[in-house]
C-alpha cells in the first residue's frame, strides 16, 4: 500500500505518493491562491502517473500548519473527505516537523530546534528529540530564546522543501517506526 500527502499550507499546492519501496511521485501547482481549484486535479494526475487510486492508498497525511487559514482549511477538508469516502487512515503533519525531519537527515542523534516564519517577521518554533518526537509545544519565538541546548538548527528558516514530498517522507518514517502522528486539527499562525 502507498501513502498520499497533501500540502496546501503555503503558496504552493502539492501532493505526493510514496510507495512501500520508497518511490515518490510528486505534483505541484504554483498558481497563487488556487489550492481549492488545483488540488483534486493534482491528485488525479498523480494517480495516473503513479498507477495508484484511492484503493491503493493506506494512509493520507495533510499538512496542518502553522500557516494561513484558507490554505490549511482546503487541505484538511479534502483529506477528511477522502478519509470519510475511502476509509483511509488520516494523519496530520506540521511544517515544524518537516523542517525537523530535514535537519535530522544530516544531524543524527541530536535534539532539534525547528523555526519557521509564518508571516512578516513572525516566527514559531518547536523542539524535537532525535527520533523527531516533539519535546515542546509550538510557540511564538521569543528573541531571548536560548539555543545552546539544541546543538543543530537551521539558518534556512523559510525552506522551499516544505512540500508534500517531505511530508510523505516524514509520515513514512513515523509509520515505519511506530511513532505518534498529529491529529488533523489545524494550526493557524494567528491562534497559537
Amino acid at each position: 500500500m502507498a501513502i498520499m500527502t497533501i500540502n496546501t499550507s503555503g503558496p504552493i499546492c502539492s501532493v505526493a505518493i510514496i510507495s512501500e519501496n520508497q518511490v515518490i511521485h510528486y505534483e505541484e501547482s504554483t498558481s497563487h491562491n488556487q489550492h481549492s481549484e488545483s488540488l483534486f486535479k493534482l491528485i488525479h494526475t498523480l494517480f495516473d502517473k503513479s498507477q495508484n487510486s484511492y484503493s491503493t492508498i493506506s494512509d493520507i497525511g495533510v499538512v496542518v500548519g502553522p500557516g494561513s487559514f484558507t490554505g490549511i482549511r482546503v487541505g484538511i477538508a479534502a483529506a477528511q473527505g477522502i478519509h470519510i469516502a475511502s476509509n483511509i487512515t488520516l494523519h496530520g503533519i506540521s511544517n515544524l516537523e518537516m523542517q525537523a525531519y530535514l535537519i535530522a537527515q544530516t544531524n543524527k542523534n541530536e535534539n532539534i530546534l525547528s523555526v519557521v516564519e509564518v508571516s512578516n517577521n513572525k516566527f514559531y518554533y518547536q523542539t524535537f528529540n532525535h527520533q523527531l518526537i516533539p519535546t515542546s509545544k509550538i510557540q511564538l519565538l521569543d528573541k531571548n530564546l536560548k539555543c545552546n541546548t539544541h546543538k543543530h538548527y537551521t539558518q534556512s528558516i523559510t525552506a522551499p522543501d516544505f512540500n508534500a514530498k517531505t511530508a510523505a517522507l516524514i509520515l513514512a518514517y513515523k509509520l515505519q517506526n511506530n511513532l505518534p502522528t498529529l491529529s488533523t486539527s489545524p494550526i493557524y499562525f494567528n491562534t497559537i
